[in-house]
Order: C-alpha cells, then sequence, then structure tokens
C-alpha cells in the first residue's frame, strides 16, 4: 500500500534546492538601502515591511495566509522551533497565543482578519482554531485532534479531525460546529474551500489502499463526490467560484502529473517536457499554477491557461523555479535561483520573471528576498527574507 502524509513529498523535494537560502544562506552582497527607489524595470516597486513576531527572524505563510489590506497570518518560529501563530492587522503584529498549550500555527485568514489553523491545547492536543480576536476552539468530531487548513470571507473553515471510530475526516465548520463530511472508505482531508462552501480534498479508500480526489457541495450535502484520477491516485489541493478544482495524481509511487477537473471531467494537464508536474493552486480565471519538470531535468514554475502550459522560466544563472501562488490577475509570485542562491520572483505574461529584489523602495541594509509565499488579489506580497518575513506592499 501507498501511504500518502498530509505534507507534499514533492513540493518538498521541488523546494529543497531553496531550503539553504531560505535561513539566510547563499552569497548575495544584499541590497545597499538608501534613500532612493529600486531600479527602473517591468512591474511596480515596492515599500518593505517588516512582520512576524519582535526578535523572531524565520516564519511561514502559507498561500491562503494574506487578505487584501495587507492582513497577513502566518507563524513565527524562534531558536527553539516551537511556532508561534501571529497577524498582521495592517498596522501591527498580534501574536495569537494559544489554546492553552505551547505552540500555534497560522494556515489561513481572511479579509475580515479571521484566521484558522491549529494549536496544542492544555493537554498538548492539537485543536483547530478560530482568531477573530479571540482564539476559539472548534473541538473535534469526536476524537483527539483536529486541524484547520482554509478559510473564506464568510467565515467557513475546513481540514480534518480525527473521529471517535478511530479514523480523520475532512470537515466543514459553519460557523456553529464542525460537519463530518465523511469518506471514500478511509481517511479525509480538507484542502481547499471555495465562497459556496464547496470543499476539495483527497480521501483513501476501504483500509487506506488508494486515495481519490473529492468534492463536497454544502449546498446540496454528501456524500462526497469521487473525482477519480487520471492515473493512479490523486489529490486535490484547490477549487475556485466558478467549480474548477486542480491538484495531482500519481501511479503507486512514480512520478506526479497536475490535474484539472471542470465540467464533471478530470484530466492530466501535462508537463514542460519531464517526467512529471504538481499543481498547488488556482485562480478566478482558471489559470494553474505549480512546478514541472523539464526534459533537461531541472524544474520549472508554470501557469496553465487551459490548454497550454507555459514556464515561468528562472533568473540567469539558475535552472529551477517555483510558482507557489496567483492572484485573481495573474499575478504568480514564488522563487528561482540564481547562480548561487534563490531569490523571490513574480511572474506575470506582460512583464515575464522579475526578481524582486531589483523592485524595492529603500530596503534595510543587506536583505536579500529569498521567497514569495503568497499574493493577494490587490498586490501585496509576502516574501520570507534573510531577515525574516516581510510584507511587499506595491507603491501607488
Amino acid at each position: 500500500m501507498f501511504t500518502f502524509s498530509r505534507a507534499s513529498a514533492s513540493a518538498a523535494a521541488l523546494a529543497f534546492t531553496l531550503t539553504l537560502t531560505a535561513c539566510g544562506g547563499g552569497h548575495h552582497h544584499g541590497n545597499p538601502g538608501g534613500p532612493g527607489p529600486g531600479p527602473v524595470g517591468n512591474g511596480p516597486t515596492y515599500d518593505v515591511i517588516p512582520i512576524g513576531l519582535p526578535g523572531i527572524a524565520y516564519g511561514e505563510v502559507t498561500r491562503r495566509g494574506i487578505a487584501n489590506g495587507g492582513i497577513v497570518a502566518g507563524t513565527s518560529r524562534g531558536a527553539d522551533g516551537v511556532a508561534h501563530a501571529f497577524l498582521y492587522d495592517g498596522s501591527k503584529t498580534i501574536g495569537l497565543g494559544t489554546l492553552g498549550g505551547d505552540f500555534s500555527q497560522a494556515m489561513a485568514v481572511n479579509a475580515c482578519g479571521h484566521v484558522t489553523g491549529w494549536s496544542t491545547t492544555k493537554a498538548g492536543i492539537v485543536h483547530a482554531f478560530l482568531y477573530d480576536g479571540t482564539m476559539h476552539d472548534l473541538g473535534t468530531l469526536g476524537g483527539s485532534d483536529a486541524e484547520g487548513t482554509v478559510i473564506t470571507h464568510c467565515g467557513q473553515i475546513t481540514g480534518w479531525s480525527a473521529t471517535a471510530a478511530g479514523q480523520t475526516h475532512a470537515f466543514l465548520y459553519d460557523g456553529k460546529k464542525l460537519n463530518d463530511l465523511g469518506s471514500l472508505g478511509g481517511n479525509s482531508f480538507g484542502n481547499g474551500l471555495n465562497s459556496l462552501g464547496v470543499v476539495v480534498g483527497y480521501s483513501y479508500g476501504p483500509g487506506n489502499a488508494w486515495f481519490h480526489a473529492f468534492l463536497y457541495d454544502s449546498r446540496t450535502g454528501g456524500p462526497l463526490v469521487d473525482l477519480g484520477s487520471p492515473v493512479g491516485n490523486s489529490v486535490a489541493v484547490d477549487i475556485n467560484d466558478a467549480g474548477q478544482v486542480t491538484g495531482w495524481f500519481r501511479n503507486g509511487e512514480g512520478p506526479i502529473g497536475a490535474f484539472l477537473y471542470e465540467l464533471g471531467k478530470i484530466r492530466d494537464i501535462g508537463t514542460l517536457g519531464g517526467a512529471g508536474a504538481e499543481a498547488v493552486a488556482i485562480n478566478g480565471a482558471g489559470l494553474v499554477v505549480g512546478m514541472s519538470a523539464t526534459a533537461d531535468g531541472s524544474n520549472r514554475g508554470f501557469v496553465h491557461d487551459g490548454t497550454t502550459m507555459t514556464s515561468i522560466g528562472a533568473l540567469p544563472g539558475g535552472n529551477f523555479s517555483t510558482a507557489e501562488a496567483i492572484n485573481a490577475s495573474g499575478l504568480v509570485v514564488g522563487a528561482s535561483a540564481t547562480d548561487t542562491e534563490a531569490h523571490a520572483v513574480s511572474w506575470t505574461r506582460r512583464d515575464g520573471l522579475v526578481d524582486l529584489n531589483d523592485r524595492l523602495h529603500a530596503p534595510p541594509a543587506g536583505l536579500v528576498l529569498v521567497h514569495a509565499l503568497a499574493v493577494a488579489d490587490d498586490g501585496d506580497i509576502v516574501v520570507r527574507t534573510n531577515q525574516g518575513l516581510a510584507l511587499l506592499k506595491p507603491r501607488k
């Protein structure tokens, strides 16, 4: 039996090249700072705003950890590695605290500044939470632990929870309670949620012998709809309000492929010429982003428009890039390797690949933007730097 963990092993492998520089490695001389704007080039210039909890240099933000207005939810980690959830509300950073335990982790935020994620309780058990100015324990489906992964502007949340029967099931929180979405026979996990209350994720079959992407429509109720797979197993990671779903599939432990599900059909969207691809997000216009192997064995971020997969390219001297997130206008963010390190990048069809280090207004001395993690529809970008997390705000 093939065993799949909640974290995508393939994404971790693709990102491994970036790991050393994510913590401040590499040999870039850094931005010199000073009063002037960054170099003239494609796209906007940005003001740099440090975010995260004071005194903590390393942080994490998921692609769902940003909303319009400069609202960011993420996790700061101290030297001991302990996670502490935070909210940047557009002007200041707020520590979210915990559910009585030692750590918390933020996974998603909406435009109201409401956050979901997970935290340990006083008993040391992980529970899903909703933060709306106060940390609320969402409880479980009868078992011991639960995690929240996505929150909509209406305050619905999906994720997963242990059940009294000893399985793990996807849930939908409707503002009052966790609703058990069931499964295809084994464990299930909620990965995506649109504003209409449609959940996607993946579920194992009986005996956890296989797993398929699923769709659950809260407007009509269950059971889960098995989306199938182009080949073997599949996982849905995102859905837009048009009902288009993206994710990835694999045959046993073989190469991964990216899929698009629409109009009741699931299809392989191909690669950039290499052995596999993985989709990570879809925007409202149906543009899919992710990473793909190329014919020469390197990896590139991609954008798929429903017909064609386009490489975002790589920075000079490098042969690697990732596409981590996309906003409503088609602005893609991620990272690309140079000849010595990783840099945060953006991409649009108009401007192509842009090193965000070249687009900064009066950056702090020595600052290097290593990895762009999330982008809001208003163009704000969260980046990991060699000095901690930062928010990039386009200059008007």
